[in-house]
């Protein structure tokens, strides 16, 4: 991963989802491991939405991992985004569907005039994999727009430009 940051390339990775290992703290700090840990990358933990617009009410998901890294001290997550039961794709016979058959999406969610009655093509999923694509596709909408930018001038405007994506 450093080798691609060192090459001009945008690593983004996600945080983990350990932030509730208690064995380490209460609180889930120190839960960063590779390759989050790495200061050449772009680490995105995960935020609930509380299903409202405003970002005033948001809150870190209690599974995300959270920093500093575990053995260097580096601040990580660089970034939060959405993560908490974000609507994504659901395949025929996917097992994590057929074991969680209480998870779905309703047609209401994305139909103006949607029913209640669950849609058969998606999933709600949480994680900091699903806030690292939130992410991801900002970025990319970012270098569309600034081609030019390096992977240290993206992460600090990233981080320090938006208080989440």
């Amino acid at each position: 991963m450093e080798q691609a940051g060192k090459a001009g390339i945008v690593v983004v990775v996600a945080a983990g989802n350990d932030g509730r290992d208690l064995n380490l703290n209460p609180e889930g700090y120190g839960t960063i491991n590779a390759p989050g840990n790495d200061p050449y990358v772009i680490t995105v933990g995960a935020m609930r939405t509380m299903e409202t617009p405003g970002i005033t009410d948001d809150l870190i998901a209690s599974y995300s991992s959270k920093g500093p890294s575990f053995i260097d001290g580096v601040v990580k997550p660089d970034i939060v985004a959405p993560g908490n039961l974000v609507t994504s794709l659901e395949f025929g016979g996917d097992p994590l569907a057929q074991q969680n058959p209480s998870f779905v999406t309703r047609h209401s969610f994305f139909q103006t005039k949607g029913d209640q009655n669950p849609a058969n093509n998606y999933f709600p999923l949480s994680g900091t994999s699903m806030a690292t694509g939130v992410t991801s596709g900002a970025i990319a909408d970012m270098l569309q727009a600034e081609p030019n930018l390096t992977p240290d001038q993206v992460k600090a405007r990233e981080r320090y430009d938006n208080p989440r994506v």
